[in-house]
């Protein structure tokens, strides 16, 4: 009895990866819905949180030598578009993003804090038409030099709809200052969403671009949205400031179309 009840989410996984293969190699016909679920546009401020969007300068003798991106804060620029280093223009992701993703894949990135000094970074990564635009968060992370250190679902009450689920990764990586080798430990909060659907589970993503190809004949733009933020080595006291704020921002990034299906 044990046995098949651990087998149970592995043929779960192997059902799931053979209708997606199925749909993303041999569906035809498939039209490209370019309307999205999500607005590629971060607040400027909500309730306790004060933004400021994040720009970043990705010429490669003056600031992003060795792919180390100079970013740049909007709010503290003169002219938000321009690199006050070099004159160059300013982009809104990092050049190995911008260099490893398909060239209509958007984003939109910012930093959040509040009156206690706390900072959470938030961003929106927007698929386009190449279906690897976007992938597991944890690909990146890893990628990034970072150690996953644990997994979970978190619930975030939400007023006039059901509480919403999105996966928190607890995190950490070294950093390399001029002080010496510093330990960061963090999370990092996402879910994703369709045009008409939103989900924190990345299988859950692939079953439905695949329904939506197979059954609608369209394929949908996905977006995912994050906040990371600092954590203790030990404790979930983080959770506090991350459902706060995600209730606060999650109105402001969704269309008015997709509101009226999460709320309904």
């Amino acid at each position: 009895m044990g046995n098949k009840s651990l087998l149970k989410p592995f043929l779960s996984i192997i059902i799931l990866m053979s209708i997606t293969t199925f749909a993303l190699t041999f569906t035809v016909g498939v039209v490209l819905d370019f309307i999205p679920g999500v607005v590629m546009e971060l607040p400027d401020e909500v309730e306790k949180w004060t933004g400021n969007e994040l720009r970043f300068c990705h010429n490669p003798t003056a600031c992003a030598k060795d792919y180390r991106d100079a970013s740049f804060y909007i709010r503290d620029l003169d002219i938000p578009d321009i690199c006050p280093k070099c004159g160059e223009g300013l982009f809104q992701m990092a050049r190995a993003e911008k260099e490893a993703l398909p060239e209509d894949t958007e984003f939109v990135k910012s930093a959040y804090t509040n009156e206690a000094g706390t900072r959470l970074f938030t961003s929106i990564v927007l698929s386009g038409t190449a279906r690897d635009s976007i992938h597991r968060p944890q690909r990146c992370l890893k990628g990034q030099g970072s150690t996953i250190n644990g997994e979970y679902n978190l619930n975030v009450p939400l007023e006039g709809r059901a509480s919403l689920k999105i996966r928190i990764i607890k995190a950490f990586r070294t950093l390399h200052t001029i002080e010496g080798e510093i330990p960061y430990h963090f999370y990092y909060a996402y879910w994703f969403v369709g045009q008409d659907r939103e989900t924190s589970s990345h299988y859950a993503r692939m079953f439905w671009l695949a329904w939506d190809r197979i059954v609608r004949s369209k394929a949908n733009r996905w977006a995912y949205i994050a906040v990371s933020g600092q954590r203790e080595a030990e404790g979930t006291e983080y959770e506090a400031d991350l459902i706060n704020f995600v209730q606060q921002v999650y109105p402001f990034v969704l269309t008015d179309t997709m509101k009226n299906k999460v709320y309904e």
